[in-house]
């Protein structure tokens, strides 16, 4: 069984299990789980030029909530 193939099962399996209860976004976790993963890449940035350059290429604007609260940190 290829990867792609594991991982439709897994997700099949996932929903199946959550039968009955309230329905899981996929697709929203694995955006979330993406965009904690280049979050984390970015704390590894030496200065903060860099480190608002990387978070606009991951697609945060400049003034949205989650940048500014980025910054703060």
């Amino acid at each position: 069984m290829d990867e792609k193939q594991k991982k439709d099962l897994e997700d099949v399996m996932r929903k199946e299990t959550r039968r009955g209860r309230r329905p899981i976004d996929l697709d929203a976790r694995r955006k979330r789980v993406q965009v904690l993963n280049d979050l984390r890449k970015l704390l590894t940035v030496a200065t903060e030029e860099e480190f608002i350059q990387a978070m606009r290429a991951v697609g945060l604007r400049d003034g949205s909530p989650q940048f500014l609260d980025a910054l703060k940190i």
